[in-house]
């Protein structure tokens, strides 16, 4: 499962407002439903997760992350 509590922890520890987000950041703003995906942990597009890095100035792992699914039945490495 993909999170973006590191992109919600982000934007609280740099006081940005998703205003911001969605009419201050030029070409990469963002529209109100991107955003509320993010806060919700639903899926967003590449271009939107590219986007953030730039806004952001930041990787990948800045603003999102891979937990386990626990109810996954994946092959474990043995």
């Amino acid at each position: 499962m993909i999170s973006f509590k590191p992109f919600r922890e982000l934007i609280a520890e740099r006081k940005i407002t998703t205003y911001y987000l969605r009419n201050k950041c030029g070409r990469y703003n963002l529209d109100s439903k991107t955003i509320d995906r993010l806060m919700k942990d639903e899926s967003v597009s590449t271009n939107t997760v590219d986007a953030l890095c730039q806004i952001f100035s930041c990787d990948v792992t800045d603003i999102m992350q891979v937990l386990p699914d626990p109810e996954s039945d994946t092959l474990k490495n043995t």
